[in-house]
């Protein structure tokens, strides 16, 4: 038996620019980082027959890979040419759907366990790349590839891709006492409100087809947002990181009106008024999980939110990405 995981992320800067209807015409550039909240999953080779198991929210048992509905474990079993005889199954600290960045977890965590389960060993980056094809490729999903890659590499790590999808990996060397001030300064609390990922990016992903100009002078705010948000990590800088993400949330919400909501906005000037510095809901908007920068007086938005009914979700970065925990 295979057990892998593989972390979630949250997007500090930059976020949107690497989908490829923009980074094909400009290039992308973001900033992210890898939490410990994670993807499990294990694979096992049955001993008394040829079935493929899966097993996730439904189960799935089937004779042949084309005949599995979950789309993700059917294009990794072709890419990595297993026929038959394997169960799959899957645990998430997090649900789907909520902006930390689910399927590319789930996808490079499942790749990372089937070829350990053949004696294959591929790079961070490779592993990256295979998630990436598979999805944007192969299914044609409107996502870009910070997902997958954070899933691979881990840490708090710059993306930078060119206008052809290549994807340059930088980790920032930050010290310790500041990644821990950061992870202080870091508040994530889940709304509890059901997103439309999927028509978010697909809109967005058109507009930019579309040379809208409105789209486009905004994602190259945030890419120039994302470059000044590295700087301020660099330079150890909280409340400079915290106003830019506030600019950076502006950016994003003029991007499609579905990102945000009467809801949202008055959640977001909640935590403002109570001592934020910026914030932004994660991944493509609409709910899910919002995050604040709150280097101080962090327990008043605490107080805050709990009282709208927002649960907290407490991490802490990892800097290890996708990983073999066991083979047996």
């Amino acid at each position: 038996m295979i057990f892998v995981r593989a972390p979630f992320r949250i997007p500090l800067g930059g976020g949107g620019t690497d989908l490829p209807s923009y980074y094909s015409k400009f290039g992308g550039a973001l900033i992210s980082a890898a939490i410990n909240r994670y993807m499990f999953i294990t694979v096992n080779r049955p001993l008394v027959d040829r079935l493929i198991r899966v097993k996730y929210t439904q189960t799935e048992i089937v004779d042949d890979v084309k005949k599995i509905k979950h789309e993700l474990v059917r294009e990794a079993l072709r890419l990595t040419h297993i026929k038959d005889s394997i169960e799959i199954n899957s645990v998430s600290d997090l649900p789907a759907g909520t902006g930390m960045g689910s399927s590319g977890s789930y996808l490079v965590a499942l790749l990372k366990a089937l070829h350990t389960l053949k004696n294959e060993h591929l790079s961070a980056k490779d592993l990256a790349e295979e998630a990436c094809n598979i999805e944007i490729e192969r299914l044609q999903r409107p996502v870009g590839k910070q997902d997958q890659y954070m899933a691979a590499y881990g840490g708090i790590t710059k993306l930078t891709i060119s206008k052809r999808g290549r994807v340059d990996v930088k980790r920032l060397t930050l010290p310790q006492f500041f990644v821990r001030e950061l992870e202080h300064s870091l508040l994530i609390f889940y709304t509890g409100i059901d997103r439309e990922e999927k028509q978010i990016l697909k809109r967005q992903s058109r507009a930019t087809h579309e040379n809208n100009k409105k789209v486009i002078e905004n994602l190259h705010r945030i890419t120039s947002i994302g470059h000044a948000i590295e700087q301020a990590l660099i330079k150890n800088d909280i409340s400079s990181f915290g106003t830019l993400m506030h600019q950076h949330w502006m950016s994003k919400r003029n991007l499609s009106s579905a990102i945000s909501s009467s809801r949202i906005d008055y959640l977001y000037e909640l935590g403002i008024k109570n001592g934020a510095l910026g914030g932004k809901i994660m991944g493509a908007g609409g709910g899910g999980f919002l995050l604040f920068c709150c280097p101080d007086k962090r327990d008043k938005i605490r107080t805050e939110m709990e009282k709208e009914g927002l649960r907290e979700l407490f991490f802490h970065f990892d800097m290890e990405g996708a990983k073999v925990i066991a083979d047996l």
